[in-house]
């Protein structure tokens, strides 16, 4: 599922210029699956983020979800700017 190889085989294919070339001298058929693919490919790009985010970033934000969660988080604050911080 994961084919790193036909990722890098579309961007080669959009680096190119083949795309672009296709697309322009296409008939439109042709044109329209270029921009079906476009688009689906630019889904896919805001959902792998959304995903990456949410798998990157998930424990900091779950201890964000608790009292103990943020204590440390302001804590962890403070160290970092030398204990000058007020509350």
């Amino acid at each position: 599922m994961l084919d790193i190889d036909y990722l890098k085989r579309v961007e080669n294919y959009f680096a190119s210029g083949d795309c672009a070339f296709e697309f322009e001298h296409g008939e439109e058929e042709r044109r329209l699956a270029i921009i079906e693919f476009l688009e689906t490919l630019m889904d896919l790009g805001e959902q792998a983020d959304v995903l990456a985010t949410k798998l990157i970033f998930k424990d900091a934000y779950a201890s964000l979800t608790s009292e103990e969660g943020v204590g440390a988080a302001l804590e962890a604050e403070d160290g970092a700017e030398g204990g000058t911080r007020q509350g």
